[in-house]
């Protein structure tokens, strides 16, 4: 997950280039366990949708080279996490 330093977004990838190690395609980055950690997080509601969002734009943002609907499961994974969030505000 992206996190912030000096007010920049920071999104380390650990991997080495090259080999069976190298990231194919595009980085696939955040995942499901990402989202749950963001809508369990003890943050205030409010900081907390700003990161759902943050993390739906993202993936939109990336949308254009996603031609297998990869990121759709993490998509609806997002909107019912600030949909729930939402509910309880």
């Amino acid at each position: 997950m992206p996190t912030d330093k000096n007010g920049s977004p920071i999104d380390p990838v650990d991997a080495q280039i090259g080999g069976d190690g190298d990231i194919d395609g595009i980085a696939q980055t955040l995942t499901a366990d990402d989202i749950n950690a963001v809508l369990m997080s003890p943050q205030p509601a409010e900081q907390r949708l700003e990161s759902l969002k943050a993390m739906r734009a993202e993936i939109e943002a990336r949308s254009h080279a996603d031609f297998g609907n990869d990121m759709g499961p993490l998509l609806d994974d997002i909107d019912a996490a600030i949909a729930q969030l939402s509910s309880r505000a």
